[in-house]
């Protein structure tokens, strides 16, 4: 394997991990800005349960956003990957692989935007 294609390979291992990084730091950032949320309606008093329904809306959306940054970073790293590795076999999997990430990330944007119309209004 020739320099480039090595230092190719290297970026795409690095996008992967940030990937996973960003995953795990997301979901990190998301639940303590929800568990901070639910602190501060506990001590607001009663109606916490209420707020509940407000508060997961909110997880699942930003959950959602994390998601769908994560996958389009991997279709990135899939891409770098395929440059290495261009046989047919990697070539049929990336594509595959990325129409599978482009629905997923479809569908999951159709679900935030849904979350988003059916949280009300603030104000």
């Amino acid at each position: 394997m020739s320099t480039l294609l090595h230092v190719i390979e290297v970026i795409a291992d690095v996008i992967d991990a940030l990937a996973v990084v960003l995953l795990v730091v997301g979901l990190l950032v998301v639940l303590g800005a929800a568990l901070r949320r639910l602190a501060v309606r506990a001590k607001a008093g009663p109606g916490v349960l209420a707020a509940a329904g407000d508060i997961i809306r909110d997880v699942r959306g930003g959950l959602g956003q994390i998601l769908l940054l994560a996958l389009e970073i991997l279709i990135i790293s899939d891409i770098l990957h395929s440059i290495v590795h261009r046989t047919l076999e990697e070539l049929a999997l990336l594509g595959g692989t990325v129409a599978i990430r482009i629905a997923l990330a479809y569908f999951l944007d159709r679900e935030i935007r849904g979350l988003d119309k059916s949280t009300p209004a603030k104000g």
